[in-house]
């Protein structure tokens, strides 16, 4: 009799916490998520005003379920709440959730939540596909693609014709300067002997507003081609260049 009455105290105590869960699961599950335990609701059905407290006090009594903790950031996500949101997801991470690392992954790519950065996005979108999240496999397919096909582009920023050595922007004998187009640049490098420009091929392109990182393949007039790597800062309408030591130049007009 005493044992029958144990088990019914704790099965009446499991009770709830399986009605918890099961209350998040219902109105937060991803279809996506390849541990969820209901069909789902897509993003655009997701109601956070009821998904929020039910999932919070789920990950309060549950606090070790993985999944919980993404829904639950799903649906602060839904709130715009993002640093909560952000917060739940990184929880969920801990407790090896790929779809919790394809959405903080989805926020690096897009610029919400945290500065954009797509090395990051990448890395989250790799461990999502390593936890077998299609959707980050995904993710980190089409990023890549998107990297392949815009790394060339030279920022708009930086296109147009620069002058150093006293910024003078007249083109002379010896003119001094850059010119920048998203096809090639041109490094207008007088030397010792006068031989005129290098011509350089950007192969990889990274950073943001105001600086970038630029990897090129030169070919000068005179010599075999070599590889270098320069940083390209802007200021005004000053770009301060790192040439084996800064060199600044004056955007001109023409």
């Amino acid at each position: 009799m005493k044992s029958i009455l144990s088990l019914l105290l704790v099965f009446g105590a499991i009770q709830p916490l399986f009605a918890q869960e099961m209350n998040c699961d219902l109105l937060a599950a991803s279809s996506l998520d390849p541990q969820k335990t209901v069909p789902g609701v897509s993003y655009e059905k997701l109601n956070a005003a009821q998904a929020v407290p039910a999932c919070k006090q789920a990950v309060e009594t549950n606090p070790r379920v993985g999944r919980l903790w993404f829904q639950y950031g799903r649906a602060l996500e839904k709130s715009n709440r993002l640093p909560d949101a952000i917060a739940a997801y990184q929880e969920a991470i801990k407790l090896n959730s790929g779809v919790a690392n394809n959405n903080i992954g989805e926020l690096y790519r897009d610029g919400k939540g945290f500065q954009k950065d797509y090395k990051k996005a990448e890395e989250y979108f790799t461990k999502a596909a390593e936890l077998n999240s299609i959707e980050g496999a995904d993710n980190l397919l089409k990023l890549k693609n998107q990297l392949k096909n815009t790394q060339l582009e030279i920022p708009k920023e930086l296109i147009g014709i620069w002058a150093g050595k006293g910024a003078v922007c007249k083109k002379t004998q010896n003119w001094y300067g850059l010119f920048i187009t998203n096809n090639d640049l041109k490094k207008g490098r007088v030397s010792d002997y006068n031989i005129g420009p290098d011509v350089c091929m950007p192969q990889k392109i990274s950073g943001q507003f105001p600086k970038y990182t630029i990897a090129f393949i030169c070919k000068p007039l005179d010599d075999e081609p070599y590889k270098t790597t320069e940083i390209f800062s802007l200021e005004g309408n000053q770009l301060q260049v790192d040439f084996n030591g800064r060199t600044v130049w004056k955007k001109c007009s023409n």
